[in-house]
């Protein structure tokens, strides 16, 4: 079994986290949303200001969820869904969300090196799991032919 990381364990955390609060924002769509204390405030005045003009067209594929989910919030969720990406898109350069891609298109050379380390590590760890896994199994089997070979002398065969 591979050991987890710290930042494993952290992304594990934040998913049940995630799935939680989404499990919350479900029931507030059953309820309604204005007054809903799970949606940031900053949120709300994004869904109560009007559109930006200075948009540029293009074609999006979105799950089914994410549209129902922005158009029961009523007329302009187009433009709500814009302001969500703003506001994800500012706080990323802003280094207030981080995540494991970055913003940058190359990882850097410290980046690249940690990764490369990982990787020999979780090699050598699993290289390991398996050798002892091996060693075991030879312990076991050595065990069970003695007990085999004990039986037979008691019995005489």
């Amino acid at each position: 079994m591979t050991r987890q990381t710290k930042a494993e364990k952290e992304k594990l955390a934040a998913y049940h986290e995630l799935a939680e609060t989404m499990r919350g924002l479900e029931a507030d769509l059953r309820w309604g949303l204005n007054d809903s204390l799970r949606l940031p405030r900053e949120w709300q005045e994004i869904a109560r200001r009007p559109g930006v003009p200075a948009k540029r067209m293009v074609t999006i594929r979105l799950d089914e969820d994410v549209v129902a989910f922005f158009r029961a919030m009523g007329a302009g969720y187009l433009t709500r869904i814009n302001a969500v990406l703003r506001t994800f898109m500012l706080a990323r350069l802003a280094g207030l969300v981080t995540g494991p891609e970055g913003v940058r298109y190359q990882p850097s050379h410290e980046e690249e090196m940690y990764l490369l380390r990982r990787e020999i590590l979780d090699h050598a760890i699993a290289e390991t799991d398996a050798r002892e896994a091996r060693e075991k199994a030879a312990e076991e089997k050595k065990e069970l032919d003695g007990r085999r070979a004990f039986r037979d002398a008691r019995l005489g065969k």
